[in-house]
């Protein structure tokens, strides 16, 4: 049998692979599958110089001995593929620097083949060393990586065992049948080597889909959330519609009864009633309005220059005339700059605030409504002393449909939408809102508004 018959299984394992990685490029894009495509290639091209040397060579058992110069090279071309591989297999470069490092090492196998005695002397030695050298370079590369992972360790110890077969069969006089061997111990841990490669997509396919499963979770929690959201959202709609409805019916059908007999204040009692379910069936239809506008961003804000001094202190009297037995303190200096801002929104906002203020906090503790100007803003604040916002719920605050029950006055009611709104209307001004609160002392609410450019004798109210 003739040795140039070693490499014939070598060439065909070769060619399978550089046809797998190449497929498995095109199929991923990853960019190390391009490169062992290539590594592959190469080996091809290598199996294919050897078994042309062995040919025209002497003869001799061992086909190391018969290797010119040109299969040795390509020997080395294909070890330092291995090794630029490895490289890019764990996410290192393959830059200037790799390229003038393995140029060196070329450089000192040449003068070690060619150039020494010992080369001269005995080339297939020679050779099988600086073949073992790139292996155990590649070897290097995957086993320093941490973390390390099934497939780099695979890939790692056959390059490992690939340079130790290379350094022990340096050491032997190889027959035929041991370089018949030594062939197939070096094809079967290139195949290794090859598979792990591949299996390396494999793993990256795995985690990608374990990511997607994580994902998909996600999105049935959030789906399961919204959906829990959309049934807590009809619940309270219809509570919230059909206590003022009930109320404005039955009033409204007591005053039509012909055969009742009430007093003017009666009446006028009944009409109150009516008035006040009235506005508050328009307060939460506007809820809901300004609530699908700011989701679907098209909320108005018809920002003009503004006194932020004169809004908040209308709004302090509003609140005074809804709580008249309210303590509420206001600390407004004078002298603010006017913000850029939409006052019947702002309004809203402050009104907000204020109303959950003396919402969450008993009837006999003050409420402080503060204003001070900052870095081209003014910051408004809201500060009670009720029970105060539990760390882990300070970022639910703001969205919809959350109510914090704690504290909250029987029979104050609420959809959950109001600082929902407050975020969106704050969020449209270009200004930011915010919480900071503390479990038994109380909660501030805090946002902020440009200032605007024009002088304060130019402001409107």
């Amino acid at each position: 049998m003739s040795p140039a018959l070693i490499f014939v299984v070598p060439t065909v394992m070769a060619v399978v692979l550089a046809l797998a990685s190449g497929l498995a490029y095109r199929h991923t894009g990853r960019r190390y599958l391009a490169w062992w495509t290539g590594v592959w290639i190469v080996s091809v091209v290598y199996y294919l110089a050897v078994m042309f040397s062995v040919l025209v060579g002497r003869g001799q058992a061992d086909p190391f001995s018969q290797f010119g110069l040109i299969t040795t090279t390509l020997g080395w071309l294909r070890g330092a593929s291995y090794w630029a591989g490895a490289r890019v297999l764990v996410g290192r470069p393959v830059g200037r620097r790799f390229y003038l490092m393995t140029a060196a090492i070329t450089a000192v196998l040449f003068w070690t083949v060619a150039g020494t005695p010992f080369g001269q002397q005995s080339p297939a030695t020679t050779t099988r060393l600086t073949f073992a050298v790139w292996f155990l370079l590649a070897a290097v590369e995957l086993l320093r990586q941490s973390p390390r992972t099934t497939v780099g360790s695979l890939c790692g110890a056959s390059l490992l065992l690939l340079g130790i077969q290379g350094a022990i069969a340096s050491q032997m006089t190889l027959d035929l049948t041991g370089s018949l061997t030594s062939g197939w111990v070096s094809t079967a841990l290139s195949t290794a080597l090859g598979l792990g490669v591949l299996g390396r997509t494999l793993e990256e396919e795995r985690e990608v889909a374990r990511a997607r499963s994580a994902e998909l979770a996600a999105a049935n929690d959030r789906l399961a959330e919204l959906d829990q959201l959309k049934t807590d959202f009809v619940s309270m709609v219809s509570h919230e519609l059909r206590t003022p409805l009930g109320l404005i019916k039955g009033y409204a059908g007591t005053l039509l009864r012909p055969e009742i007999a009430l007093d003017e204040d009666t009446r006028r009692e009944f009409l109150q009633v009516i008035d006040d379910e009235t506005d508050r069936l328009t307060e939460l239809v506007t809820n809901l309005l300004d609530m699908s506008r700011i989701e679907a961003g098209t909320l108005r804000v018809d920002a003009r220059p503004i006194d932020p001094g004169e809004l908040l202190i209308e709004c302090s009297k509003r609140l005074r005339m809804r709580e008249p037995g309210r303590v509420l303190e206001v600390d407004v200096p004078d002298g603010l700059p006017p913000v850029l801002a939409d006052a019947r929104r702002i309004v809203q906002v402050v009104d907000n605030l204020l109303t959950n203020a003396a919402r969450y906090t008993p009837a006999n503790t003050p409420i402080l409504l503060r204003a001070r100007p900052s870095d081209r803003s003014v910051t408004v604040e809201v500060v009670d002393q009720g029970p105060g916002i539990p760390d882990e719920k300070l970022e639910q605050v703001f969205e919809k449909f959350v109510r914090l029950d704690s504290g909250e006055r029987p029979g104050s009611g609420g959809t959950g939408l109001g600082l929902a709104i407050c975020r969106g209307i704050i969020q449209a001004h270009g200004g930011t809102i915010w919480v900071e609160s503390e479990v038994g002392r109380g909660s501030t609410f805090a946002f902020t508004l440009p200032v605007s450019s024009e002088r304060a004798d130019e402001v409107q109210v």
